[in-house]
């Protein structure tokens, strides 16, 4: 059987519009803290308040956005909520103190929340449903592809004081969303249930499917693990004075991440994705188990190799379970429910993981990674791993 076609105008134009969107979320992220605390006298942590109210105001909206992009037209949204989000981007250079960057960030925070879940409720239906572990981790790849480039562009900027050069970056970017978002096809509805239109009480599961719970709780204990490493990492390397070695851990994390991530998506689709999350899960547990070690440069390097094949393979897996467990017309709320399960596993792990380096260590977070990555193994195990997908979502026999 042909495999039908992938690479359409409209899947690029989405891929693109994710690039763009994650481009300058981290241009921001590292721009902003630097201005705040040298040109407004704040310190570090008022400077990560700026990233938690962000996420939070995130993570707040996206059950509300997965709602409307299920009963709404997600082409409208997609158009308004990237108009929204090159809006905010334009006050930046006009926030002059603490408290209006703070104002600015919930407000972006909240446009970014429905914008991302949007745009990828409409990657998942544009994607052919044999070809859905493969098209979401080419998708999930411009997220990557942003996160390396960002904070290079928003470090090298904020260290000359152009900050008002990051921002215009950030505001074009922002603008060309625009563009993309109305030249794109988005996909029909799919029909509601019966009753659904004219149910008007407020009901829970309109919020979070119970069919996608499963796997999004996998996908929750597992951002908690990596938590500690995109927090801690680089702290640790330096109280052991192995910076270059943390340096080259997360070169080797993007790059193998970006070479192993297509491929494990088409190997999902094709023979099952259990096939593939279970190794994932084992590796990402051996990666870090070696940072749990007394440390060398080799060791550190390896972990970050390892780490990059199995957490950076595993989570475009689990999106396309999370997709794949839901009804058609219930992909939006799947969706938000996917990326609020990872940005609350970040969130709440560096907390967790935060106090624990303070009063034990940072060997202990990376302990801790290991006891929670093997929850995550049994939970999938229990709770995921023998759920099966939907008719509509049925895997295309290849031949």
């Amino acid at each position: 059987m042909v495999k039908p076609k992938l690479w359409k105008k409209d899947f690029i134009n989405i891929t693109t519009i994710s690039f763009f969107i994650f481009l300058a979320f981290y241009i921001l992220l590292t721009a902003l803290p630097i201005q705040l605390t040298k040109e407004f006298g704040g310190g570090a942590d008022q400077a990560g308040l700026l990233v938690t109210l962000f996420l939070l105001a995130a993570i707040v909206i996206r059950p509300f956005a997965g709602k409307w992009v299920s009963v709404g037209s997600q082409k409208k949204i997609l158009i308004y909520s990237a108009a929204a989000f090159f809006i905010a981007t334009l006050f930046y250079p006009f926030a002059t103190n603490i408290w209006a960057l703070f104002i600015l960030r919930i407000i972006h925070g909240i446009m970014f929340g429905v914008i991302t879940t949007v745009k990828g409720t409409i990657c998942a239906e544009i994607i052919p449903d044999s070809r859905r572990g493969e098209g979401l981790s080419w998708f999930s790849l411009a997220m990557g592809l942003a996160m390396v480039i960002g904070p290079v562009i928003g470090l090298n900027l904020a260290n000359i004081g152009a900050y008002n050069t990051a921002y215009i970056v950030c505001i074009v970017i922002s603008a060309v969303n625009i563009f993309l978002s109305v030249v794109i096809h988005a996909p029909n509805q799919g029909k509601q249930e019966n009753g659904s239109k004219t149910r008007k009480r407020f009901d829970l599961n309109d919020l979070i499917d119970k069919k996608a719970a499963p796997f999004a709780l996998v996908v929750f204990i597992l951002a908690c693990a990596y938590s500690g490493i995109a927090s801690f990492l680089a702290l640790y390397a330096q109280e052991i004075n192995l910076v270059k070695a943390a340096s080259t851990f997360f070169i080797l994390y993007a790059g193998l991440m970006f070479v192993f991530r297509p491929f494990t998506g088409v190997w999902a689709d094709r023979y099952g994705a259990n096939k593939i999350v279970y190794p994932c899960i084992i590796l990402f547990a051996i990666g870090m188990v070696m940072l749990s070690l007394p440390q060398t440069a080799v060791i550190m390097i390896l972990a970050g190799a390892i780490i990059g094949i199995g957490y950076g393979s595993v989570t475009p897996i689990l999106q396309t379970q999370v997709i794949s467990s839901v009804e058609q017309h219930r992909v939006g709320i799947a969706n938000s429910l996917f990326f609020n399960s990872m940005d609350l596993g970040m969130a709440i792990g560096a907390f967790v993981l935060g106090i624990m380096a303070k009063s034990f260590g940072y060997s202990s977070v990376f302990i801790s990674g290991i006891v929670l990555i093997v929850a995550g193994g049994f939970a999938y195990f229990a709770l995921a791993g023998g759920k099966k997908n939907r008719d509509r979502h049925a895997v295309e026999e290849y031949n």
